[in-house]
């Protein structure tokens, strides 16, 4: 089964902010994610969760550079090594 990857980018991302930050969910792959609130911080979380849950070596996560969702999907794609077996279980993994 695949993974919505809006819905998994949206999940961590809600796990990678601070607990007293309300998250706004990025409603299209295309919208600007600095337009929701994520800053430089919070997109370094989101990236490294990311990363570990896709298999990917920290010193090619590193230069992971999207201004939007749907630019994140490409970097993670080109170097994944593994999937998510759920976004329940990525949640898990990253809290």
């Amino acid at each position: 089964m695949s993974i919505n990857f809006l819905e998994l980018f949206n999940a961590v991302a809600e796990v990678a902010r601070p607990i007293h930050v309300k998250y706004n969910p990025i409603p299209n792959m295309t919208d600007k994610i600095a337009d929701y609130g994520m800053d430089s911080l919070d997109m370094l979380m989101v990236c490294v969760y990311m990363c570990e849950l896709h298999g990917i070596p920290e010193e090619v996560g590193k230069d992971l550079q999207a201004e939007n969702v749907q630019q994140f999907q490409e970097f993670i794609d080109k170097h994944k090594t593994q999937d998510p077996e759920s976004i329940e279980a990525a949640v898990e993994y990253c809290k």
